[in-house]
């Protein structure tokens, strides 16, 4: 098929050239006939699924899956995610030279490496003609492939409301509401690529009950062995995965949360009802109930590790831990351990901030991806490149508390920078032009 002379053109304009029909409606058959897990499997039906995936291989991935992995590729390749779609040859070209890829591909057959060019430029075509820049940054930031990314551009609004719920109930700790909201993402998420659960981990039909359970702190006696397999494979890593990724896109395209964002991600993560209990488990306590009777006891209110840190080290919590059976009398242990460690230790979470800032000069540079650096002992944050020469200070200094990576991107024909810093604290940079930076 590849060698009559439309192929290529069809590859680069028809997303339906890219799919497994076979595959959709294998996928389609399986869901329609997920039933409910009634009892725990039995070992030799255990055995045997586990022989067969053991036995598959790279060549029976399912299609869309590898489409998935070129979509990434693609996006690793063409950082100019606005570039006109005209010069994908070129920049797909430029980024091949020296690559990974280009030293694995000299040892295939001479052919090879003309056909792989082929089908990274007609699949980077399909994906410009198919979407906007905007969108492809949603993309890019979510690491989805252009199927996925296109469904939940569909239902961006929808996600969004759903997910603002979600986070608002994890603060309160209203069960109700948290779990209406994530069977609403579940609804809308579980059931699409990349976030379908997998044939041996298919969803049963009473999903929305166990995910229930599961962040209403329900022991695994009560959730049910045989139940847990749903829970860890489709709750605790693809929701939790959809849940980041939509998050992700929204901040890529410029939202910035009212309040604390993440706590459903963290809820469903961990399994408990409320964004702190949530955070004393990722913080390393190593008990669902011990976290859950500790925040419903004490009743204290914290948002950041730092102010977590300052309730384990009140006079309070202090006494309750003293006195050798709080927050439950089996608990005790494992609480006062946790306690200490966590004190002795400290909690230094990183957490990822972007910023745009305008740049202290006449003419904008060039475009490309530059370091942000701070503290240079003339009171100024500068633009420079990679290998430390300065290209230009921005109008306001920023205070930054390290360690931190501080990098900065130009798009082009501008001199406003799209900052990401990822590090420790809390940076602070004020705008110079609250009209044009954020």
């Amino acid at each position: 098929m590849l060698d009559r002379d439309d192929a290529w053109e069809y590859l680069a304009n028809a997303r339906e050239a890219w799919r497994s029909p076979t595959e959709e409606a294998e996928v389609a058959e399986r869901l329609a006939a997920a039933g409910e897990y009634d009892s725990v499997p039995d070992a030799d039906e255990d055995d045997e699924t586990d022989e067969g995936d053991e036995e598959e291989t790279i060549d029976e991935e399912p299609l869309s899956q590898l489409v998935e992995r070129l979509d990434a590729t693609v996006f690793g390749l063409i950082e100019a995610l606005d570039a006109d779609r005209a010069d994908l040859p070129k920049l797909l070209d430029e980024a091949l030279k020296g690559s990974l890829w280009a030293r694995q591909i000299a040892h295939e057959e001479e052919e090879v490496a003309p056909l792989h060019k082929k089908v990274f430029e007609a699949r980077a075509a399909l994906i410009w003609k198919s979407t906007t820049p905007q969108a492809r940054r949603g993309h890019f930031a979510m690491g989805v492939g252009l199927e996925a990314g296109l469904s939940i551009d569909t239902m961006a609004d929808e996600l969004a409301q759903l997910l603002d719920r979600a986070d608002d109930a994890a603060l309160s700790g209203d069960v109700d509401e948290l779990a209406d909201a994530l069977g609403g993402l579940g609804e809308r998420l579980l059931f699409m690529r990349p976030f379908i659960p997998d044939k041996k981990n298919a969803l049963p039909a009473n999903w929305k009950v166990i995910l229930r359970a599961w962040i209403s702190g329900d022991a695994v006696e009560k959730i049910g062995p045989q139940n847990m397999r749903a829970v860890e494979e489709a709750f605790t890593y693809r929701l939790v995965w959809a849940l980041e990724a939509v998050r992700t896109r929204r901040m890529s395209l410029g939202w910035s949360p009212e309040t604390v964002a993440g706590g459903a991600a963290a809820a469903v993560e961990t399994g408990v009802p409320q964004f702190m209990m949530a955070m004393l488990i990722r913080a390393g306590l190593p008990s669902r109930r011990a976290a859950i009777a500790a925040i419903q006891d004490a009743e204290p209110i914290f948002v950041t590790p730092a102010e977590m840190r300052a309730w384990l080290e009140s006079d309070e919590i202090t006494a309750y831990t003293d006195a050798g059976d709080w927050p439950t009398p089996d608990t005790a242990a494992l609480w006062a351990r946790f306690r200490t460690e966590a004190l002795s230790g400290g909690i230094q979470k990183w957490s990822v901030e972007r910023y745009k800032r305008l740049l202290d000069i006449a003419a904008a540079p060039p475009a490309g991806l530059y370091r942000i650096v701070t503290d240079e002992g003339d009171g100024r944050t500068w633009l420079e490149t990679p290998d430390y020469r300065r290209v230009a200070p921005f109008k306001k200094p920023a205070v930054d508390p390290k360690p931190s990576l501080f990098s900065g991107r130009l798009p082009g024909n501008t001199r406003l920078v799209e900052a990401l810093r990822v590090g420790r604290g809390k940076l602070r940079w004020p705008p110079a032009d609250a009209r044009g930076e954020n």
